[in-house]
């Protein structure tokens, strides 16, 4: 059964980051196996930053990493549509969800200096943005302040660049990814500088911590090519960054737990939590 038909696991913990309902936060904490708290996964769900989809088939990965001694809070956030995302309000969600788990860990066995942001595809931008909002002016309308420390920041077949998926959607099979990155930001670049120089993550380089983007090579939602070119601008301003390109796996394969790429996937997460040891 595909990832998306299947039936929506129930976190652990629901819990709310503000007052909005979909600001909101599904917590997943592996049983205590020592006195340890454990490290912990932010994670961004994908679906083009559109009201249409949400954090539920994220469950299957957060449980998987939970069986792995790895905590998850799964971050939900005002999306496109009916729930009023877009500029700038989904940034203004990311940076406050992302943030909430420094409370969380007065509650909940979190180990603050092991943290790793993860998102897969729209929520790959995501994740790569929390990994570099630090450059962010104070004045501008998505700032805040950092809260956390950052280890890695993951992009699952992750649109993990705003200007790079307009760039390489051309008029073929990825020709809607122009459309969806214009919906989320209210038009293009040349329309909103200001927009795309606080909100895109290459424009945000160095980032706070080094990326690894895992794709597969017949995915059809993010172009093949963008990993790659994510990773040679990052490393040219001063980033670390490194490619996974999973061979046969498609757009939800590296999300999925089932798939035969999953053991290298995890295998990237738990090798996340260990850089800066």
């Amino acid at each position: 059964m595909h990832l998306l038909d299947r039936p929506v696991l129930k976190p652990d913990h629901r819990i709310a980051y503000g007052n909005d309902p979909a600001q909101f936060g599904d917590l997943w904490l592996p049983a205590p196996t020592s006195k340890e708290p454990a490290p912990l996964l932010v994670f961004f769900h994908g679906g083009w930053w559109k009201s249409a989809y949400d954090l539920g088939y994220a469950g299957y990965l957060c449980r998987a990493l939970r069986q792995a001694g790895i905590a998850v809070w799964s971050v939900e956030y005002r999306r496109r549509g009916e729930t009023g995302g877009g500029w700038p309000t989904t940034f203004q969600d990311a940076a406050a969800g992302f943030d909430f788990a420094a409370r969380l860990a007065a509650t909940y066995p979190l180990d603050l200096s092991r943290v790793v942001v993860a998102g897969h595809s729209a929520g790959g931008h995501l994740a790569f943005w929390i990994a570099g909002r630090q450059h962010l002016e104070p004045t501008t309308s998505i700032y805040l302040r950092p809260q956390l420390a950052l280890r890695g920041a993951i992009g699952l077949a992750g649109a993990v660049d705003l200007r790079l998926t307009i760039e390489l959607a051309g008029d073929g099979p990825f020709a809607h990814d122009r459309d969806e990155v214009f919906g989320l930001m209210g038009g293009s670049p040349a329309e909103h500088p200001d927009r795309y120089r606080n909100g895109n993550p290459g424009d945000l380089l160095p980032l706070a911590c080094p990326q690894v983007l895992v794709q597969g090579t017949v995915d059809d939602q993010i172009p093949a090519a963008l990993p790659a070119r994510w990773s040679s601008l990052a490393h040219s301003r001063g980033s670390q960054s490194a490619v996974h390109m999973q061979p046969g796996a498609d757009h939800f394969d590296v999300v999925d737990p089932e798939s035969r790429v999953w053991p290298q996937v995890i295998a990237h997460f738990k090798d996340a939590f260990e850089q800066g040891h």
